[in-house]
């Protein structure tokens, strides 16, 4: 049974759902990136070692003496909607516990439970075990909870990621969807305030000019070149430009067949 939240005289205000929402989706945003290009991610901004050794499991790849990168199944992973992209590192997670000396049992136990707690609600740190506390911590780097200190008590809140895992934030995600536009002479423009869009597209075109909402580049031979030897494949690069992350693109018949030959 989810735990009884904290009562309005002891958290005072608490963040609107609509701050939670951006709330999570930034460290959202933050781990994507932290996965793609951990220069990127802002400074002061850690994951834990568990949570490292998480999403480093089938999706970066690494050669001796070179530093991980995206493997295909990572890229395949940025394809993925938002639900399914957590359900993967919740599941990589359990998977994980026992290396962690943690029981599955409990760890998938305390994930239901969190799925069942009022989105905004406050629910004290000190009703946790030490399991569940570690993994309030790792959960709170993915966006699914927030922790905020009291005079007396801390708490964590539930954000839409965890009480609802079976879902998406599609809603969400749509108010930050972009556009991306794609010439003839493959010259590319996405209208995205986004870090993570950025980079994404450096993984396989060459990012000439980032504006406050705008990305300019253009897809070349020698980018498309780097992103098959890094395991990307043509079709993965078509689907992530038509889909991902509800981006729309906007290309005409001749163009789309000349960039699909072009990458074949």
């Amino acid at each position: 049974l989810p735990r009884e939240p904290l009562p309005f005289s002891v958290t005072g205000r608490l963040p609107t759902l609509v701050e939670l929402e951006n709330y999570a989706l930034d460290q959202w945003e933050c781990f994507l990136l932290q996965l793609i290009n951990s220069s990127q991610v802002e400074k002061g901004t850690t994951f834990s070692s568990s949570m490292m050794k998480t999403f480093q499991r089938g999706l970066l790849s690494s050669r001796d003496g070179e530093a991980a990168k995206l493997s295909e199944n990572g890229f395949q992973f940025l394809l993925m909607e938002t639900n399914a992209q957590l359900w993967y590192i919740m599941r990589e997670y359990i998977s994980s516990a026992e290396e962690r000396g943690v029981d599955p049992t409990d760890l998938i136990s305390f994930l239901l439970e969190l799925s069942f707690h009022t989105q905004g609600a406050a629910y004290s740190l000190s009703t946790l075990t030490e399991v569940q506390r570690v993994a309030i911590m790792d959960l709170m780097e993915l966006g699914l909870v927030k922790l905020q200190q009291g005079r007396k008590d801390s708490w964590f809140i539930p954000t839409k990621l965890a009480t609802n895992l079976s879902s998406s934030l599609s809603d969400s995600a749509a108010s930050k969807e972009g556009i991306v536009v794609v010439e003839t002479n493959f010259r590319l423009y996405a209208y995205s305030a986004s870090k993570l869009h950025c980079e994404i597209l450096r993984l396989f075109s060459r990012v000439e000019y980032q504006l406050p909402n705008l990305i300019v580049g253009a897809i070349t031979k020698e980018s498309l070149y780097g992103a098959f030897d890094n395991g990307i494949t043509a079709e993965q690069v078509i689907v992530l430009i038509t889909h991902f992350y509800m981006i729309h693109c906007y290309i005409d018949t001749c163009s789309y067949a000349l960039f699909f030959f072009f990458v074949r």
